[in-house]
């Protein structure tokens, strides 16, 4: 502790001598003054001998002066030392702070808050995306939380919602992926129990998600809500007396007052807002990617969340603003037609008939849950749960709650991989790593984590020898039988009627799963070399099993 006092005196008393220095050093100079016609090195000189025999003690100061420079070198020396030092300091600090922020951000990975993570994809709609932001802002009761996804967007969005803070969480992608990408990107940064997908170009109103809230836990079978709104295909499109924006306020005041009479079942839910739980998510996954820029993406969703088990619902007591498709008119006339042939055609390819495969699926599903065998008519439900006492049934063994996952619709024996590049088989409804290389001739089609975390985990395979090749060669369905199998067929083999040599099947359990379309066989890695060719009769004899999907395209690395 003396050290520092005495350096702080020594700085003091140095600055007093300094003053002296300065005062010899004016003296000396005006002794040079009155001797102009001198030399200059004799006026030195003799300014010199003045000051070593007459002024001792500004010689001291002098001495004390240049001493002063010395310390201020050694001072220096010091400070440098001490810079360095809190610098090695600092970054130990700042690993040590890194590393504990790594270790708490691994320990909470997954956890979930009970809230709402509300997901707006954007791109180049920045005066839209932050009206639609502030509403949200003044019209949700809290806890939420908002992702904007801007897809690569030229006109500063993301630097604005940046700025804008608080409850707003920005992820600036570095090129367009679509409305699909765009939303799946938010999934995967959502951390809420509850999530709502949502347009850029909508107000939210008073009450809007309350209302929706309400819906959703009304039937634990519903599984996703819609609003109601002034501009949208479908049944959700209501008729509004206002004409400009500043009228909507007034009247999304009166219409959203709380009224379940308003709550009603439907067959469709447009993608512009959607209200769904995390459970529902991490059983039907990620929006499919395949589908160029929007459009049918939310179509092929809701396919699957049918296939799931879950029924949609309108909140009509929920009314938002809807400007309408903004981002879609901004391709043109032209190109917005394009586009939308183009997925049109794709949601075709993949799903062949949407409706009667739900509707077969939802028939099998009653089949299962009354334990009535395939072929046999079901007795029809003469007395249905009024679906206001489903809700006291939530947690029971209800059949109709038996929800079902998107891995339940793949096919048997298959090989999954995540973007890592971990390899799984999908053997009896379990997920079996292989800790091997993956052996020749087998292609994993790439899923989302959450998609295989939703699988049940199995027995990790160790070697090769365990593994068995998918899809099975048409020669090779003979080689192990079916138990109990009239056929002989092996377990995983690919079949076809002769006559409808286009509707490909996998005896799997002993049932027979159809591959929903020639596009979906081709998604697993079906071709005419792994079909084996049986009549119709065959086929008929064995009971249906689940449908097998195409598995959602996913075209970030991230998921």
């Amino acid at each position: 502790m003396s050290i520092p006092g005495q350096q702080r005196g020594e700085g003091r008393h140095g600055h007093n001598n300094k003053a002296d220095a300065r005062n010899v050093t004016r003296s000396d100079k005006s002794r040079s003054e009155h001797n102009r016609n001198g030399s200059i090195s004799s006026d030195k000189k003799a300014g010199h001998r003045a000051t070593q025999q007459d002024v001792s003690e500004p010689e001291m100061a002098v001495l004390h002066a240049a001493g002063s420079r010395s310390t201020r070198k050694s001072r220096r020396k010091g400070k440098s030392k001490r810079t360095a030092k809190g610098a090695k300091l600092y970054k130990q600090g700042y690993h040590r702070g890194y590393d504990e922020g790594v270790r708490q951000g691994q320990g909470s990975f997954g956890l979930v808050f009970e809230g709402v993570s509300i997901i707006i994809p954007t791109y180049n709609q920045r005066e839209y995306v932050l009206q639609c932001v502030s509403s949200i802002e003044k019209h949700t009761p809290a806890p939420f939380e908002i992702i904007v996804v801007d897809n690569a967007s030229k006109d500063g969005t993301a630097e604005a919602m940046l700025r804008k803070g608080g409850m707003v969480r920005v992820a600036a992608l570095d090129q367009n992926r679509g409305f699909a990408g765009g939303v799946n990107h938010g999934l995967m940064m959502a951390r809420g129990r509850h999530i709502i997908v949502l347009n850029n170009d909508t107000l939210v109103t008073p009450g809007w998600l309350d209302n929706m809230m309400t819906c959703l836990a009304s039937d634990p079978q519903i599984g996703v809500v819609g609003p109601v709104t002034n501009y949208i295909g479908g049944d959700q499109q209501i008729k509004v007396p206002y004409r400009e924006v500043e009228d909507m306020w007034s009247f999304a005041t009166t219409h959203n007052r709380p009224d379940a009479e308003k709550h009603r079942m439907t067959d469709r839910l447009v993608g512009f807002c959607w209200l769904f739980s995390r459970e529902l998510l991490e059983r039907v996954g990620y929006l499919d990617e395949g589908y160029a820029v929007g459009n049918f993406e939310d179509d092929d969703w809701i396919i699957r969340v049918k296939l799931a088990g879950y029924q949609l619902a309108v909140a009509g007591d929920a009314f938002i603003h809807h400007f309408g498709s903004v981002s879609m008119k901004a391709l043109g006339e032209q190109d917005f037609a394009v586009v939308n042939k183009d997925n049109e055609q794709f949601y075709s390819q993949k799903w062949g008939d949407p409706h009667t495969l739900v509707a077969e699926t939802t028939r099998m599903a009653k089949r299962q849950s009354s334990g009535t065998p395939s072929g046999q008519q079901e007795d029809r439900d003469t007395n249905p749960i009024d679906p206001r006492q489903r809700i006291s049934t939530q947690g029971s063994q209800d059949p109709a709650l038996q929800f079902r996952r998107s891995s339940d619709f793949y096919p048997e024996g298959s090989f999954l991989s995540d973007a890592k590049g971990d390899v799984y088989t999908l053997t009896g409804g379990r997920r079996r790593k292989l800790n091997i290389p993956v052996p020749r001739g087998i292609s994993p089609v790439q899923v989302a984590k959450p998609d295989l975390l939703a699988i049940p985990a199995g027995e990790a395979l160790i070697s090769a020898g365990d593994v068995q090749g998918w899809p099975l060669e048409s020669h090779q369905v003979h080689t192990t039988a079916v138990q109990g199998s009239p056929n002989g067929w092996a377990e995983g083999s690919i079949v076809a009627a002769v006559d409808a040599p286009e509707i490909r099947y996998q005896i799997s359990g002993g049932k027979r799963r159809r591959f929903v379309s020639v596009y979906a066989a081709e998604r697993w890695g079906v071709n005419s070399g792994h079909i084996v060719s049986v009549s119709a009769d065959q086929l008929n004899s064995m009971e249906e099993g689940w449908p097998i999907i195409a598995p959602p395209q996913l075209l970030n690395p991230d998921l």
